[in-house]
């Protein structure tokens, strides 16, 4: 099959494009900048044959363009940045800027690929949302607002492309160790020194961090095998999830909240 994976510079995206790569489909590997490039395409090794890495940038209109014209059979919205801090503060163009990103970016990639989708009665898209987006997630709420709304793009996608032959599928990763909530979290320092509410409560924040931090998984094998089996599933499940022991947290999680 031909897939398309957006934000494949490393962590999630970047392992499973490799490892479908490995399995012999073709693979478009799109990253953020062109500088990721180079490294990108290294990472696959004896499997470039088969891989092409460009740069894509949701909100870039040029890029969205020339990405609309790839031929896929499967497309796999990975692509997302988040942001920290509280919701009672933080400045609202940056939570935009993760909606525009998340949500919005990976509406619009995805409405490209429909009518050819629809025309052969014949396509898949994957949403890599987040156990982040069905709990509570604290002082990360632009990140887990924005997937939260991936839940009903797909869940109303999915009904909405069923005559149409396209299944939609939801891909819930749980926390891994890839260094993207550690730049979030990290986000909130660049402005929080001003706070007014929280500047005796940081105390609240650090231990919120620190939760985070604590149940990252050390490798992203997991995940990747569940979005190998969201890609060649015959019959795909409307939701693949990993860690399974951390998606059993959820509605506790939800309850305490």
């Amino acid at each position: 099959m031909k897939i398309l994976i957006t934000g494949c510079r490393g962590g999630i995206g970047l392992d499973a494009a490799r490892n479908l790569a490995a399995r012999g489909h073709t693979i478009y590997a799109t990253v953020h900048n062109a500088a990721s490039i180079e490294s990108v395409w290294a990472a696959f090794g004896e499997n470039k044959a088969n891989v092409t890495v460009e740069k894509l940038d949701v909100m870039d209109a040029a890029d969205m363009q020339k990405a609309g014209q790839w031929d896929i059979d499967v497309l796999i919205n990975n692509a997302a940045i988040g942001d920290s801090g509280p919701l009672a503060e933080i400045d609202l163009e940056r939570v935009k800027r993760v909606l525009d990103v998340n949500v919005f970016g990976a509406l619009e990639l995805t409405r490209r690929f429909i009518p050819r989708m629809a025309e052969r009665q014949k396509g898949r898209i994957i949403f890599i949302g987040s156990m982040a987006g069905l709990m509570p997630t604290p002082f990360l709420a632009p990140y887990g607002m924005s997937k939260f709304a991936l839940e009903s793009v797909a869940f109303s996608l999915r009904t909405e492309l069923k005559p149409f032959g396209i299944d939609v599928v939801m891909v819930n990763p749980g926390g891994y160790h890839t260094d993207f909530n550690q730049k979030n979290i990290g986000k909130k320092y660049e402005w929080i020194d001003s706070s007014v509410l929280y500047k005796g409560h940081m105390d609240v924040i650090k231990k919120s961090e620190s939760m985070i931090i604590r149940s990252e998984m050390k490798d992203t094998a997991s995940i990747a095998r569940q979005i190998v089996r969201a890609v060649e599933d015959k019959k795909p499940k409307r939701r693949y999830v990993a860690p399974v022991w951390q998606w059993w947290l959820i509605p506790l999680l939800r309850e305490r909240a």
